[in-house]
């Protein structure tokens, strides 16, 4: 085997190897003392990670099976063990925010469920909501202190997590009127727009080109 294809064979693994360390760094950080050095640079670095992982796998255009569900796992991993670090670490704990972190996590896990059923796939979908909420929920640990100092920090970590909430609640709404999986629905919106355009066409005895997910997880014109 030829250098090249080495190379290119191993970059075909750094998604994986990437998610892994995801995993990995989800299990140190509840080992790690709360917002020490460590505990932010081992949580830094897993987000880091996230970020070049779904890049890299975007630009080779890989979608297996193993690496939607890993990435699904380390996604859920790390964010409940950094919810962990703050909860435990209040003094006394707050009730009512663990119980809406509570919600959070159990309405996420009711829309990979749903995927799960309907789709055979357990994965979550990469809606712009989900992504900013997530983004923001994983970065409370490092602005934790400093709201803390402020009396600020149990309003934000309230409101991430209701925005976090309303996402999960748009993207099960998605999961039902998507024909098929498609992680790169950007929103409800998108997904209403595209049953309109349909309708319209199908009205006017135009069939519009139905839109199917490729192996990239993008959507493709059918018929091509």
């Amino acid at each position: 085997m030829s250098a090249k294809k080495i190379f290119e064979s191993f970059l075909k693994q750094v998604p994986n190897i990437l998610t892994l360390y995801r995993i990995a760094a989800a299990v140190a950080i509840m080992f790690l003392p709360a917002y020490e050095t460590a505990f932010y640079i081992v949580y830094g670095l897993a987000g880091v990670s996230d970020f070049f992982d779904g890049i890299i796998a975007r630009a080779l255009k890989l979608n297996g099976r193993f690496g939607a569900t890993a990435d699904t796992v380390a996604d859920v991993l790390l964010t409940l063990t950094g919810t962990h670090v703050v909860i435990s670490n209040m003094d006394p704990v707050n009730y009512g925010i663990l119980a809406i972190v509570v919600v959070m996590f159990a309405s996420r896990a009711f829309g990979a469920v749903a995927a799960l059923i309907r789709f055979k796939k357990f994965a979550m979908l990469h809606t712009v909501a989900n992504k900013v909420g997530l983004i923001a929920f994983f970065l409370i640990p490092f602005f934790y202190a400093l709201c803390d100092s402020v009396g600020g920090a149990e309003i934000m970590i309230y409101t991430i997590t209701a925005f976090c909430i309303l996402g999960a609640i748009e993207e099960v709404l998605i999961e039902l009127l998507i024909p098929s999986f498609d992680d790169n629905v950007l929103s409800l919106v998108t997904v209403i727009k595209r049953r309109r355009e349909k309708a319209a066409s199908e009205a006017s005895g135009t069939a519009a080109p139905e839109t199917v997910p490729s192996e990239t997880g993008t959507t493709e014109e059918a018929g091509k």
